[in-house]
């Protein structure tokens, strides 16, 4: 009996032990719990100054990820100019021959000048310095050139003569491929060339067959600062660095090209949170595929657009842009409508798939960006493109419009592809993006194929057509596949 006693106040004892244990224990986790929920979050969560660490950082833990995104286009859109990276032909077909402007005026120099004049009946010496203007000539030489394992293009400068500016970096090498040049006070300016990878031929890229020094567009002047013009678009963390006192610029990057940080937003707070606080790894960084849909079409949209910032270039130096032109001060996360006015312009027809992505039927349905593309693309996988499609051509296509019927102007085209139709090439060199079929009746209204290029007129069958029998063949064709009477049900 005495011991059934003892034995009882033993297991009382324990359990109030373990009460107690679990009860401190239980505390300092409640404890522990409020400060990360409560007010006593972790500092990096209050201060919220997240900065710029670049993609190696990034690749200490997502090495797949990183992997994957090292086969992209958007890893190599900027890189320093080395004999891996300049595509163009520095040494053979190294130069360009263009003419120049009629708008741009002629030279001047300087020259004095005499002449009589006649006052109260005495004639009078007049001695001037007048500028006559000189003839610059009917056609300019820009030469490109390798020098040891540097290279350098002799163009017209903003003094209207020539001189050597070394390449510093390029930009593309899909497509066309651009040339970066650094001025002595920092400013970046991309050269008056560009290589055309699909022809293997030199084009002028706003110099004198197009502008000329002074009109505020010419290739040197002041509205084309890269920094201002391009920079967001084409490096990760660029910070401009503009000081007014000296007229100079010491802009930094933490990526060339598009980095990881561009879709997923700056990462030092996530670095922080994965090695001190653990649990909070997810809340401090961005991933798009968990954005509501419209969010995530805006994080492409941020430099697949047209448009210029919202926020002015708060900087009151002549020659300046007024605005930037790209969504300065956009996170990735937020709506780039408050940071961006999407007003499309001829001149701006580059990258120009978000603006007509949101005129679409896929944008109403709520078909983003990565329903067609992937991000992070394998390597050696078998459906590589150069779009960075998931499928290629018209598997991508029909894997969503399984009921298409081959009737009227799909019943003539079974040779065709889905793209010739649907995205005809803008005037630029990109794919429309409206997925739209555009008519020649269209092309006709506004002027011409060169104003707008139609469905049609971008077949080798039918580039050399008229509008007028375009228009006429697709009518015939409707109306073939109409019951009749088909007036009823064709205009």
């Amino acid at each position: 009996m005495r011991n059934n006693s003892m034995k009882s106040i033993m297991a009382g004892l324990f359990c109030i032990l373990l009460l107690a244990v679990w009860g401190c224990s239980h505390s300092e986790e409640q404890e522990q719990k409020g400060k990360t929920e409560g007010k006593d979050q972790p500092p990096l969560f209050i201060e919220n100054k997240r900065e710029y660490i670049g993609s190696e950082k990034c690749k200490e833990c997502h090495w797949r990820e990183y992997d994957s995104w090292k086969h992209t286009l958007h890893s190599k859109f900027m890189q320093l100019a080395d004999e891996f990276t300049v595509m163009g032909d520095f040494e053979r077909d190294n130069k360009l021959k263009v003419k120049v402007t009629r708008k741009a005026p002629t030279q001047t120099s300087k020259k004095t000048s005499t002449s009589l004049s006649e006052v109260d009946g005495k004639l009078i010496l007049n001695t001037s310095s007048k500028l006559p203007r000189q003839p610059l000539g009917k056609e300019v030489t820009t030469t490109m050139r390798k020098k040891g394992r540097k290279y350098y293009v002799n163009t017209i400068g903003p003094d209207w003569q020539f001189h050597d500016y070394e390449v510093t970096a390029v930009i593309g090498i899909n497509r066309k491929q651009n040339y970066l040049t650094r001025f002595p006070n920092g400013e970046l300016h991309v050269l008056p060339i560009e290589w055309n990878l699909e022809n293997q031929k030199w084009n002028d890229f706003y110099g004198m067959e197009t502008h000329f020094p002074g009109d505020g567009s010419f290739w040197s002047d002041r509205g084309r600062i890269w920094q201002f013009k391009c920079g967001s678009c084409h490096a990760t963390g660029m910070k401009i660095n503009y000081d007014k006192a000296t007229d100079s610029y010491a802009t930094t990057m933490v990526d060339m090209g598009i980095g990881c940080e561009a879709c997923h937003g700056p990462g030092s707070t996530h670095v922080k949170a994965a090695s001190t606080y653990y649990d909070f790894e997810k809340e401090t960084i961005v991933n798009p595929a968990k954005l509501p849909w419209k969010l995530r079409a805006m994080v492409c949209g941020q430099c697949h657009n047209w448009g210029d910032s919202t926020a002015k270039v708060d900087l009151e130096v002549a020659g300046f842009p007024q605005k930037y032109s790209f969504p300065y001060g956009y996170e990735v996360g937020k709506p780039l409508y408050l940071y961006f006015d999407e007003k499309p312009k001829e001149e701006k027809m580059h990258h120009q798939q978000y603006n007509e992505w949101q005129e679409s039927p896929h944008a109403e349905a709520g078909v983003m960006c990565t329903t067609c593309h992937s991000v992070h693309r394998e390597g050696g996988h078998k459906t590589q493109n150069k779009s960075q499609t998931k499928l290629a051509a018209d598997n991508l296509c029909t894997s969503c419009h399984t009921s298409l019927q081959k009737k009227a102007a799909h019943r003539i085209h079974t040779f065709g592809s889905c793209i010739s139709c649907h995205m005809p090439k803008s005037t630029g060199h990109e794919h429309r993006h409206s997925f739209r079929f555009i008519s020649p009746e269209e092309s006709l209204k506004a002027g011409g194929v060169n104003k707008l290029m139609n469905s049609c007129s971008g077949c080798h069958y039918h580039k050399d057509t008229p509008l007028d029998g375009l228009i006429e063949f697709l009518d015939a064709v409707k109306k073939q596949d109409m019951p009749k009477p088909f007036s009823a049900h064709f205009r």
